[in-house]
């Protein structure tokens, strides 16, 4: 079964945040982030492997991509290029896992590489198998067209989960692609797991704000590192994940996106498994920034004065500046530095990690 996920204010339920805020203004009721229930309960009471290595997490990868193919007419691999889709990519070509169709939405209008850095060597990779193990590789980059969303005055009502991108990257994949045919199974390489430390004891919880959340819109969408059919490879990724850290004593959010020393990140991708040749991928030189204004952010808009486009940019910020002050004063609402705005993260349930296993139903 796919990934489910949502908000809830009250007893309604919402797949765009910004709804959910408007309800929460209204009538004062607080806005949930609810994980998939089905899948927190399969990881709840599962005990920690007794041999965490880097053999057993990708064979936990490869079990998860052999059942998503038996259960599906159709599988779709959405290859973001970094280390974690990649690896599923190579996993699926080493092990005949057919793939249908592999997709990659690029940053570029006009097909520039240094823009598009961070998916070519995954996709050149992809299409020496295209025609064999895979079925068709395409790619989308922007168009005029695909930026006309920011005329309408509510369209960040109308996108999935929290987002507020400066480029149309996931709007434009989902309704291009990911929501047209029904018979696929979508899956990503969304979020290595994160570890929440509060009053001191760490607990397995994931927040919207990142990438996984923004894809609350798309269709029978598969997460592999997320699957309630496939529970251990969490619960072994989670545990790698504390054992490769120096310290977690503080309390605070971990995640392996924050961490700054390279031998600790080259000791989880080890564990995890997921290492590629290309460091700007492994490190996430390109990927990561404040407010997303990350390299990939600063060539698109490079870019726009020289296909003719010469207002979009003011029209975000625009934007930006109408959903500060819609949802300000909602608790959780939004942030900005006094120009770019982000919605607050919300944490989905929580799941205390204990020394032998993850806590609540007893599953021994």
């Amino acid at each position: 079964m796919s990934f489910h996920q949502n908000y809830k204010s009250g007893e309604k339920i919402f797949y765009n945040l910004f709804q959910a805020l408007d309800h929460s203004k209204q009538t004062g009721h607080h806005v949930h982030y609810e994980f998939d229930k089905q899948f927190i309960g399969s990881i709840s009471g599962l005990r920690r492997p007794t041999n965490i290595s880097n053999q057993l997490i990708p064979r936990l990868m490869i079990k998860g991509l052999k059942q998503i193919r038996e259960k599906n007419s159709k599988v779709r691999l959405a290859l973001g290029g970094g280390t974690d889709s990649w690896t599923m990519l190579k996993l699926c070509i080493e092990n005949d896992i057919y793939l249908d169709e592999v997709v990659s939405g690029l940053v570029s209008f006009s097909g520039n590489v240094r823009a598009d850095l961070e998916y070519l060597p995954a996709i050149k990779y992809a299409r020496q198998h295209q025609g064999d193990q895979i079925g068709v590789v395409k790619t989308i980059s922007p168009t005029k067209e695909s930026l006309n969303f920011i005329n309408d005055p509510e369209w960040f009502k109308k996108i999935g989960g929290c987002l507020l991108p400066i480029r149309p990257f996931f709007t434009q994949l989902g309704e291009s692609l990911m929501n047209t045919d029904s018979d696929f199974a979508n899956i990503t390489g969304l979020e290595k797991p994160t570890v929440l430390v509060k009053d001191g004891k760490p607990y397995f919880a994931q927040m919207d704000v990142k990438a996984i959340g923004e894809w609350m819109h798309i269709k029978n969408h598969y997460p592999l590192f997320y699957d309630k059919d496939n529970p251990e490879l969490t619960v072994a990724m989670t545990y790698a994940f504390i054992d490769s850290l120096p310290d977690l004593t503080q309390d605070g959010v971990y995640e392996y996106e924050s961490i700054k020393e390279i031998k600790t990140k080259n000791k989880i991708l080890d564990l995890f498994g997921t290492k590629v040749d290309k460091a700007w991928l492994n490190y996430h030189f390109l990927g990561k920034a404040t407010f997303n204004l990350n390299s990939k952010a600063r060539h698109f808009i490079k870019e726009l004065p020289k296909i003719g486009i010469h207002d979009y940019i003011n029209k975000w910020y625009d934007s930006m500046k109408v959903i500060h002050e819609l949802y300000k004063d909602v608790p959780y609402g939004t942030e900005s530095d006094g120009k770019n705005v982000k919605p607050m993260g919300r944490f989905s349930q929580m799941i205390p990690i204990l020394s032998d296993g993850f806590g609540y139903e007893d599953k021994s």
